[in-house]
């Protein structure tokens, strides 16, 4: 890597670690898998070393309307029902957490996976912000997966809050970004390639 490359790689990262400091958001991490920066994660997918994949969890409305890294495979470990339920409702037989259109598992993911990649590939997880690639990398390396990260903040990262509770109550009274992805963390904040063209080669459905 080239002196200029570096300084510029080790000057995102600043901007990065400091401004996730600022926000005070608390990374979600998995617990069985590895845990990896988004930073990282583009030097070992972007490196050009054979048997690295980038796998987008989020949903395929997300991954084509939001934007998705430009080689990340969109493999939904969830799906975005169309039933709206009231936090306390039930859905599926559970009590739900949020009011919201409610997600449900993807019933073919693991045998997806297991179709398309193999046990010791590196598969570097992603979604929006951590909460279903958590689950989803962690269940993988359950499953066989010897290499499994999950990247941390993923595509958009955390909301953005203050790091004291006084810093939270004036960001709050404020600040128009507090409680808003985008603004810390994550894949476009860092600056790194992304597109909203859809290459079929990394559809769901479609890969060979």
């Amino acid at each position: 890597m080239k002196m200029k490359q570096v300084k510029i790689f080790s000057f995102l990262l600043g901007v990065a670690v400091f401004f996730l400091l600022v926000s005070g958001v608390a990374a979600k991490e998995a617990k069985i898998a590895q845990n990896i920066g988004v930073l990282q994660s583009f030097a070992m997918v972007g490196g050009g070393v054979d048997g690295v994949y980038l796998i987008d969890v989020r949903t395929p409305a997300e991954y084509q309307q939001i934007g998705h890294p430009v080689m990340a495979y969109n493999i939904p470990a969830m799906f975005l029902s169309d039933e709206f339920v009231e936090k306390g409702g039930m859905f599926r037989g559970k009590k739900m957490t949020k009011t919201r259109y409610q997600y449900y598992k993807n019933p073919e993911f693991l045998n997806y996976m297991k179709k398309h990649f193999k046990a010791d590939n590196v598969l570097l997880i992603m979604c929006r912000s951590g909460n279903r690639s958590v689950p989803a990398s962690d269940f993988l390396a359950e499953n066989g997966f010897k290499r499994v990260y999950n990247v941390v903040d993923g595509f958009e990262g955390g909301k953005f809050k203050g790091s004291s509770s006084e810093d939270k109550s004036l960001m709050k009274k404020f600040s128009e970004h507090y409680g808003r992805r985008g603004f810390t963390g994550g894949w476009k904040y860092c600056g790194l390639p992304w597109t909203y063209m859809m290459n079929s080669k990394l559809i769901y459905g479609l890969h060979k």
